[in-house]
């Protein structure tokens, strides 16, 4: 019987770090706290909309093979500034909507009719709506 993986989503920073490090050894901070890049990184300043939950911040971490290992909390109408890396992530998130339709037999189907994206990264000084 296989034992069920950990969700990283849910583990603490410990093991996130461990778990990075079997995987990447170079990329977390060394003894001095300094982190290794390959890439500095194009940054932008934005404006975050979170429109799954407006006005609540939002904390995650991300990584890529050109990206070390960081984690974020980005604020609900906070400007920021982020590398397109992760700007071009968020605006990619996205949730299913679903609908119904009528099924071969008669029956109502479900399938999904779109998606919603649910974070927004705006230029600053830009007139929005909160």
């Amino acid at each position: 019987m296989a034992r069920p993986k950990k969700n990283l989503n849910e583990a603490s920073s410990e093991i996130i770090e461990e778990n990075f490090l079997q995987e990447n050894p170079g990329a977390l901070p060394d003894a001095s706290g300094l982190v290794t890049a390959r890439a500095v990184p194009e940054m932008r300043r934005i404006v975050f909309l979170n429109g799954r939950d407006p006005g609540c911040a939002l904390m995650f971490h991300y990584h890529s093979k050109s990206h070390p290992l960081k984690h974020y909390t980005l604020y609900h109408g906070k400007e920021v500034d982020l590398p397109v890396e992760i700007i071009e992530h968020l605006e990619n998130c996205a949730e299913a909507q679903y609908g119904y339709k009528q099924g071969p037999d008669g029956h109502p189907m479900m399938y999904t009719k779109g998606h919603k994206y649910i974070f927004q990264c705006r230029a600053p000084g830009k007139q929005f709506v909160a």
